[in-house]
Parts: structure tokens; sequence; C-alpha cells
């Protein structure tokens, strides 16, 4: 699904929302949680989140002026911390937003 997300979003959506009982479970919970368990092997082409940390203070406008797409609609943040009782995965938390995404 990820694949048709990166090659297709709109492909993606209509499917979600025509199989959304069927698809859920694999965008979210539970597969999202053994996709953030395994988050730094899987690589993607395409970007699913942008990474800010204390340094980046003072220049939070700056970074996600520098995401390639200009018509954001929705954000999801998190810090990483207590993630589906897996605990504190730091960056390998991203699975978490970006399959929250899917659901809104």
């Amino acid at each position: 699904l990820r694949t048709i997300q990166d090659n297709a979003e709109s492909l993606y959506y209509a499917t979600l929302m025509k199989h959304t009982t069927e698809c859920m479970p694999l965008v979210y919970t539970p597969t999202v949680g053994q996709a953030c368990q395994e988050w730094h092997s899987l690589y993607r082409h395409t970007p699913r989140g942008v990474y800010l940390s204390l340094e980046d203070r003072g220049h939070v406008t700056e970074a996600l002026s520098n995401w390639p797409l200009k018509d954001i609609r929705v954000i999801v943040v998190t810090d990483g911390e207590r993630i589906l009782g897996l605990g504190d995965l730091g960056v390998n938390g991203m699975g978490i937003p970006v399959g929250k995404l899917a659901l809104y």
C-alpha cells in the first residue's frame, strides 16, 4: 500500500475509503507498531515526515518551509514517546503520525 501511496496517492486514498475495514489494520494498528520498530530499515523514496529537534528552536518556520509540498491540509505531531505500549521509539515513531494521516 505504501508503494501505491508513493506512486498514486489519489488511488491510495480512494482504496482506503472504499475498503476501510480491510485496509485499516494494514495502515494502522496493529501493523504500524511493527513498522515503527523497523522504521530505521524501511527506506521510502517519498518523504513522509519532518524531524525537528531542540536544535531547531527558532528555526521551525524555516525547517517546515523546506517541505517539498505547499498544499498542506493536515499535520500530525508526536514526540515519539509511549507509542502503542512500545515505549519511547524516538525517530522510529514516525510511522505513527504517517499511519494517523491515513485515518484522517
